[in-house]
């Protein structure tokens, strides 16, 4: 494609861009466990402990399990999964088992979990101002975040921003989300059972302290307007936990209606604050409709890959659009069915992330250059390159490797896609090629290629970092 050394410059140029937004995120910050169960593990485990049940493992049916009470349920659930390749998601009712973890899977790697969490660290260690809100703040959490994150504390009824160390609170729980990782082909054995796994996946252990709750306590609340005078960008993440009632015994049409009135107090001092809200899916999809659009509200930027697009295109009832991805996946496809979202969730902004390209959408008048949009995007994918190659943290000095590194031909492919498919629709839909954007009546359309990084050292906050990266890097002062 003759384009593809356009684009280099373009990557390039986008590669020595600097954050200069004051970033804050929320809420759920946790740990990351992670085991990488093999068979020599489970082997060691077979012949250490001998108080297993392993007939009751044997006997046992991971659908009648709802939460984890037992080691006996961990392994009915842990054998289900591994012998279907499925991943699964599942609470650990009795916390006197994270002892137990914690001796028998004591090579598990400990990292910061979270979307904000990991988006507050990212940006830190990009140079951003960084700000991190978070319910739980205990030694053990804060350990994890990186140098550089601060956070709002409240003595004697004023609010002050602090290092995240100095900040912390011996006397909060920690929550911890054990995630038992598991490759393709591995032969393990539960008790006499033996099963071999025919792909790749992952099996999410979570806990759930009361403390954890996604939403500013009473003495922060008092001082939102306060803590808005210092943000710049807001990345809200932790609605998606909302349930019918919550730990803190708020409804749901309690926490929503708090959470409304909480954002719109974060802005009334900053008329210039924007929010961005990267969606994750809800336990309880009935409720999820209400929590986006009173949500949408007070945030109009969105962040969406291509497999959850489908499911709240499917929960709006726009089943056509959700189809139509789901035959015939494309840059083309995401388009429509973006645009279905927007105009339905009256957003400002949706950016949609696929392997190798992306895909937004943004309200007119919109307060940046569609050039500095694009730029912004390809930022976020240098970032998300150097995250893939290296895992961690991806810090500013490494961006100049992931300038030299080719944008994938997927996404040449689906730019070049794109442009045909709007030939009907737009007089100057060639100029996506060069430009990566388009402008229609009401809004404008950029389509940006990626990186594609073969074997991943990581793909765990992927879609955050790569949302985060692009909206914070719009803000150019």
């Amino acid at each position: 494609m003759k384009h593809k050394t356009l684009w280099h410059d373009y990557l390039q140029q986008a590669c020595q861009r600097q954050i200069k937004a004051r970033v804050f995120a929320a809420f759920n910050t946790n740990i990351d466990a992670i085991v990488h169960v093999t068979g020599e593990l489970m082997d060691t485990i077979n012949a250490k402990d001998k108080d297993i049940s392993w007939e009751k493992v044997a006997q046992g049916s991971a659908e009648k399990i709802n939460s984890i009470k037992s080691k006996e349920d961990l392994f009915i659930v842990l054998k289900d999964c591994l012998s279907g390749g499925k991943s699964f998601h599942i609470v650990l009712e009795d916390l006197s088992l994270l002892d137990w973890l914690d001796e028998h899977f004591a090579a598990a790697q400990e990292s910061m979990g979270g979307q904000a969490g990991i988006i507050a660290n990212q940006m830190a260690s990009l140079g951003a101002q960084s700000m991190v809100y978070t319910p739980l703040l205990s030694p053990k959490q804060g350990r994890l975040f990186v140098d550089g994150v601060t956070t709002p504390i409240i003595t004697d009824n004023r609010i002050a921003i602090q290092p995240v160390p100095e900040a912390v609170r011996p006397d909060d729980e920690t929550k911890i989300n054990w995630i038992f990782e598991y490759a393709k082909g591995e032969v393990i054995r539960f008790g006499k059972e033996v099963v071999t796994t025919p792909r790749a996946n992952r099996v999410i252990l979570a806990t759930r302290p009361k403390g954890s709750v996604m939403s500013f306590d009473e003495a922060t609340a008092c001082h939102l307007a306060k803590l808005g005078e210092n943000i710049d960008v807001a990345f809200m993440a932790g609605y998606h936990y909302a349930e019918p009632v919550n730990v803190d015994g708020r409804t749901f049409d309690q926490f929503m209606a708090d959470a409304v009135n909480h954002l719109h107090a974060l802005k009334d001092r900053n008329s210039d604050l924007v929010a961005h809200f990267e969606y994750v899916p809800m336990k309880r999809p009935e409720l999820e409709p209400k929590m986006l659009q009173t949500i949408c509200q007070e945030i109009k930027s969105f962040g969406i890959n291509e497999n959850e697009i489908k499911r709240v295109l499917r929960e709006y009832g726009f089943d056509a659009e959700m189809q139509e991805i789901e035959d015939h996946e494309r840059a083309y496809s995401l388009y429509k069915g973006a645009l279905r979202l927007f105009q339905h969730m009256q957003l400002d902004r949706i950016h949609v992330h696929n392997l190798g390209y992306y895909v937004m959408i943004l309200r007119k008048p919109y307060p940046v250059s569609m050039v500095e949009v694009r730029q912004s995007c390809l930022f976020a994918s240098a970032v998300n390159a150097m995250k893939a190659k290296y895992g961690g943290y991806v810090k500013r000095d490494q961006l100049a490797e992931a300038g030299g590194l080719a944008l994938s031909d997927e996404g040449f492919q689906q730019l070049m896609g794109m442009t045909h498919e709007l030939k009907g629709e737009h007089p100057q839909a060639e100029d996506l090629l060069t430009n990566g954007y388009l402008e229609f009546d009401d809004y404008y359309l950029v389509v940006t290629p990626a990186h594609i990084v073969p074997n991943p050292v990581s793909t765990v906050g992927m879609g955050d970092t790569i949302s985060s990266a692009a909206y914070a890097a719009e803000l150019v002062g």
